[in-house]
């Protein structure tokens, strides 16, 4: 005969096997909170900052970052550009900006990424522009800002500095 204290078990045990299994297969959590992150490049973004490394000297000035002294210096030019990017194109509406008019530097800075016929490809983390030159760039993007990094052989002044180059944009 079995002992009082193994029948207990014997009978328990089943039932808090089955309840138990009930439980985790009935519990639901709560709506998982899904964070999803769009990181294309699509849409339409401003140039806020372009860092570059080695710094530029123009007249006995080092630089390190080059659009605000090129919005400065230029009509804000840049800081009123707008890029769009749209279904493989990029376009820039520098040419039709008053404050572009006779800012030939910060023209060129935009062209030399973005210029008229300038196309893109992308993946979650890599931008390829082809225009004047073909890009690839590493790109980080959230809700507001994308930042974009290369290396070109060339610095901003056309010199052959192999120059790394951290391009800021924000979101319009």
């Amino acid at each position: 005969m079995a002992s009082p204290k193994r029948s207990f078990l014997f009978s328990v045990l089943p039932s808090a096997v089955i309840l138990g299994l009930l439980l985790v297969v009935s519990c639901k959590n709560g709506d998982p909170t899904t964070t999803t992150t769009n990181n294309s490049i699509q849409g339409s973004w401003r140039i806020t900052a372009v860092n570059i490394s080695p710094a530029v000297v123009q007249s006995g000035v080092s630089f390190s970052e080059i659009t605000s002294p090129l919005n400065l210096l230029e009509n804000n030019c840049i800081g009123s550009t707008t890029l769009t990017f749209s279904n493989g194109t990029v376009t820039n509406n520098s040419t039709s900006i008053s404050a572009c008019t006779n800012s030939t530097n910060s023209k060129q800075l935009v062209n030399t990424f973005f210029a008229s016929s300038t196309s893109y490809t992308e993946t979650d983390n890599q931008l390829t522009v082809r225009g004047p030159q073909t890009i690839t760039a590493t790109k980080t993007v959230n809700n507001a800002t994308a930042t974009l990094v290369t290396s070109l052989s060339v610095n901003p002044l056309n010199q052959p500095t192999p120059t790394s180059y951290t391009m800021v944009l924000t979101k319009q």
